[in-house]
């Protein structure tokens, strides 16, 4: 069976918050560590962790427990490993080897420990981690759960925090934290009253490119920052932070909404804008949105796009049932969130994007430019905000984005429809072409797409009352349930099935985890999510991150499963990681790869960016051995440039300005370069090394 890898060709100029974009290179993404995760169990301490992208396909590795190795030849075949003389109390390490780089060991890891079933005595134990929650917010009358959750380095570690919503009952007033994985707190962002509980549509990405993830979303007057300061940037610094907008029913019924870029390590306002399209005049919202009780015109969905000009670009949307308004915006890095473009169901030739909307988006590169596109239903929309197509079936309420059938070139999309007509349907992702339709009088309101059956190639599909469906259109009589989500979990290569706070095998069946016994609770109601399903730690199964059932915690549930596959990361594959950047949106829909699993994991065409502060130290606290300093800073004549890496003496150098282009260029000699910046104008510039295919970056100031 064929392979279909997608290549994306661009290079990366990171500068402060202006980006020069070339089509010669590869895609940056996100420095991450090894993820190593132990976990006790009956038969010992199992052990799992990541083969990044950067990593040759003949990666070996070497486990150390407590400083000792354990392994007696290196691990060439897998990710995992069952250390069965380890115990609770061991601490563990990986150690990479690679005949391209030098070898790197890991931080130590401590074991996830048995948990006991807490509300149905004489289960399983089963490891898991408990990540303590700093106290609720409080505000009279009002109660909070921890609800929409992303993930993200915001302090540049290498290590992914959580971003999660405190949803409250009243419908505003939610609240935004920052914990890592062990339960420090970053800091609490509240979003006051003129917020809509599971409306923030949270964006947490390196919008910079320089390493270390903002966090973005709705927010509005009186939405206090985490330095306990109100937002007062660009159009916020016009109204006062006492304001409290009308609502009906729970929604907002007038303007103003902002967009705000904040700091992810400290949850300062960097940058804000204005939300567009507007509300309008409430006279107008029926007119305009589909009613004048402010809920259809409260249908927000957010994302981000990479694009080969700009880099990251914040993605938002007003209008799912009528009019639908998008608008992309670029954030420079300081204190602007510029609009890089518009696009309006309402302008001419745009009528057929009009009610496509689905309460929910996906986000990827659906026809190979190496941008990403925006689809929020029956409809997508170009990188540079031109209408890519719409299919014209209308608005649904779940869908899939994947290569859900490796015979046909380039990626599907699925989605079920509402419109009593359409039923399911499965088309081109890139052009829209329908490549087979179930036709219904009804809604169908939930349903999904995922490789679950070995039996069979491709992906099954699943439309609630309408059956299963194999990746051609052709029924099946499998009996899979149209309330499940697929994810990965146990060591097959084929997708298991969550349902609620269970996790069941997928075409092999039996209950692999009742998360429930072990006091987890899901969120949103009858939708009975997991806070987040995403590949965050240990090899390429999905983590599973319910909230506790005291709202006192978070539990993190990773596969203790052994399997002989060897796969990147999910998160370096970029349209999984984007459809994780996304998955708090509307209503949680799974993350997809961007290549058929069963036929293994192409090589990821991407360029790791790693964040270097000397200031904060923050890289060589995790890899002593990396440095990278610019003295004196400021600098007026001459300034040294010194790099400890892993390859040795010799690195590339780049300094760019913040107009993008590049100024400078030198190698590294010992580790050293004494750069002669005296022609340079006074400013701010940025230095850029580059070591086995990895890029490390800092600014200095031109005196």
């Amino acid at each position: 069976m064929k392979m279909k890898v997608f290549s994306f060709f661009l290079s990366l100029f990171l500068l402060q918050g202006l980006f020069l974009w070339s089509l010669l290179a590869q895609r940056p993404m996100e420095y991450l560590d090894r993820g190593l995760v132990a976990l006790e169990t009956s038969n010992g301490i199992f052990l799992s962790w990541r083969m990044v992208g950067s990593d040759p396909q003949d990666v070996a590795f070497n486990i150390y427990r407590d400083g000792e190795k354990i392994n007696a030849a290196p691990i060439a075949t897998k990710t995992n490993y069952m250390d069965v003389a380890g115990s609770a109390a061991s601490f563990y390490q990986v150690e990479t080897i690679s005949e391209s780089a030098a070898n790197e060991l890991s931080a130590e890891s401590e074991v996830w420990p048995l948990y006991p079933p807490v509300a149905n005595p004489g289960r399983d134990y089963v490891p898991l981690k408990r990540v303590p929650l700093p106290p609720a917010p409080v505000v009279d009358g009002v109660e909070f759960v921890p609800g929409d959750m992303s993930v993200g380095d915001l302090t540049g570690d290498g290590r992914y925090e959580f971003v999660f919503e405190w949803e409250s009952s009243s419908g505003a007033y939610s609240c935004l934290d920052a914990v890592d994985l062990d339960g420090k707190h970053l800091w609490r962002i509240h979003g006051g009253p003129n917020v809509t509980t599971a409306k923030l549509n949270i964006m947490v990405y390196d919008l910079d490119m320089d390493g270390r993830a903002e966090v973005a979303f709705l927010s509005g007057p009186g939405t206090i920052d985490g330095s306990g300061k109100a937002i007062d940037k660009g159009p916020a610094a016009d109204y006062p932070s006492d304001l409290v907008l009308p609502r009906s029913s729970g929604n907002l019924m007038e303007d103003p909404q902002f967009i705000t870029v904040f700091d992810g390590l400290t949850g300062a306002e960097l940058a804000t804008t204005e939300h567009w399209p507007q509300l309008g005049p409430v006279s107008q919202h029926r007119a305009t949105w589909g009613d004048d009780r402010g809920h259809r015109a409260s249908s927000l969905k957010g994302g981000v796009l990479y694009t080969l000009e700009h880099g990251p670009l914040l993605v938002f949307q007003r209008g799912v049932y009528t009019r639908v308004g998008v608008a992309a915006y670029k954030w420079d890095g300081s204190e602007t969130l510029e609009r890089v473009w518009t696009f309006d169901s309402n302008d001419p030739g745009n009528s057929a994007y009009a009610g496509q909307g689905n309460h929910s988006v996906a986000v990827g590169d659906v026809d190979g430019d190496g941008n990403d596109e925006y689809i929020y239903g029956a409809a997508a929309i170009n990188h540079d905000g031109s209408g890519l197509y719409s299919t014209g079936f209308g608005h649904g309420d779940t869908h899939a984005l994947a290569d859900h059938d490796p015979f046909v070139e380039g990626l599907e999309y699925f989605q079920t429809h509402e419109d009593n007509v359409h039923g399911i349907s499965m088309r081109k992702a890139g052009t829209g072409e329908i490549l087979w339709r179930v036709d219904s009088p009804n809604d169908i309101g939930r349903g999904w797409a995922a490789d679950v059956d070995p039996r069979y190639p491709g992906s099954e599909v699943v439309g609630i009352g309408l059956g299963n469906y194999n990746k051609s259109g052709f029924v099946l009589s499998t009996e899979y349930n149209a309330y499940d989500q697929p994810l990965y979990f146990d060591g097959d290569i084929q997708k298991d099935l969550r349902n609620g706070g269970n996790i069941n095998g997928g075409y092999s069946g039996g209950r692999h985890l009742t998360s429930w016994y072990y006091g987890a609770a899901t969120i949103h109601g009858t939708k009975n999510d997991a806070n987040l399903v995403a590949d965050i730690l240990g090899d390429w199964r999905e983590e599973v991150v319910f909230r506790e059932s005291s709202n006192e915690a978070l539990l993190i549930f990773s596969s203790w499963f052994p399997t002989e596959r060897k796969n990147y990361t999910l998160m370096h594959d970029p349209l999984y990681r984007m459809n994780v950047a996304v998955q708090n949106v509307g209503y949680n829909q799974p993350a997809h790869v961007g290549y058929y699993f069963p036929d293994g994991a192409p090589v990821p065409d991407i360029e790791i960016i790693r964040y270097v502060d000397p200031g904060t130290k923050v890289a060589q606290q995790r890899h002593p051995e990396l440095k990278l300093e610019v003295y004196p800073n400021p600098v007026q004549e001459t300034a040294r440039i010194v790099f400890k890496g892993r390859a040795g003496s010799a690195a590339r150098v780049e300094v760019f300005n913040l107009l993008g282009a590049q100024i400078k260029t030198g190698v590294l000699q010992n580790g050293i370069l004494d750069l002669g910046v005296g022609d340079l104008g006074a400013g701010v510039y940025v230095l850029r090394v580059w070591e086995n295919g990895q890029v490390y970056s800092t600014r200095f100031v031109k005196q």
